[in-house]
């Protein structure tokens, strides 16, 4: 099995840069709620504002497990 669905803990380096990026996410998200007005665009704004979120989870994820040639071990996060 390829290790593709298994939980990766992130390690310094990763969490460094989830955080940094959230945080700029998070200001996004606040601009959009304060200054524009209620409907679809805004929705969809805040919606994809959320996968693109995601997206960057699994692009550090795989850049973790590429350095670290393989996804950690994290018992309390079996994939079994």
């Amino acid at each position: 099995m390829s290790g593709r669905f298994n939980y990766v803990k992130y390690d310094e380096v990763s969490a460094k840069k989830q955080s940094d990026l959230k945080a700029s996410f998070e200001q996004v998200e606040k601009l959009a709620e304060e200054s524009l007005p209620e409907g679809r665009a805004k929705s969809l704004l805040l919606t994809h504002l959320e996968i693109a979120y995601m997206w960057s989870g699994k692009a550090i994820r795989d850049e973790q497990v590429s350095r670290d040639s393989q996804p950690h071990n994290v018992p309390e996060r079996s994939n079994e």
